[in-house]
């Protein structure tokens, strides 16, 4: 009878040091899916302002940019390239920017914010245009958030363009 005694302190030993394995995991897995939250807030925030300091710091890059979100069809030659890969690399930001947010990794006022950019970004006419040409390259689910997005952007004003009253 001694014996079984042992097996169930045993037993009982063993259930407690699982319970406790099982705490110490998740705290763990808390601590990393926080940290990984934060690291991906961290790298959409670092690459778009990558984004925008090589636009800041390329003076041409800045001219076609500027050129090209107005009017895609004045852009001739390697402006196409500069332009097209401007536009490009800030539609692959916001796509892992909208993925993070899907899968719940975003802080709310970092997907505010880079929602709204997208809003502002993708009124001007330069940018729809590069839309109905490459928007192929992109999934069906960011196709279709981006088109809506695009439905409801009004009228481009990120770089303080007059409203066409005031003309």
């Amino acid at each position: 009878m001694n014996h079984a005694v042992n097996w169930e302190a045993i037993s009982a030993i063993g259930q407690i040091v699982g319970a406790f394995a099982v705490v110490i995991s998740l705290i763990y897995l808390a601590r990393e899916v926080r940290r990984n939250a934060r690291a991906a807030r961290m790298t959409a925030m670092e690459s778009i302002n990558q984004w925008l300091r090589e636009l800041g710091e390329h003076p041409q890059l800045t001219e076609v940019w500027y050129r090209g979100i107005h009017d895609f069809d004045s852009l001739k030659g390697a402006e196409i390239v500069s332009f097209g890969s401007l536009v490009l690399q800030l539609f692959h930001i916001w796509v892992e920017t909208y993925q993070q947010h899907l899968e719940g990794h975003l802080a709310p006022h970092v997907w505010r914010e880079t929602e709204l950019s997208l809003r502002d970004i993708i009124a001007y006419p330069g940018i729809q245009a590069w839309w109905r040409l490459r928007s192929h390259w992109f999934t069906e689910e960011f196709v279709k958030y981006v088109d809506q997005a695009q439905q409801t952007a009004g009228t481009p004003r990120l770089y303080r363009e007059p409203n066409v009253d005031q003309s």
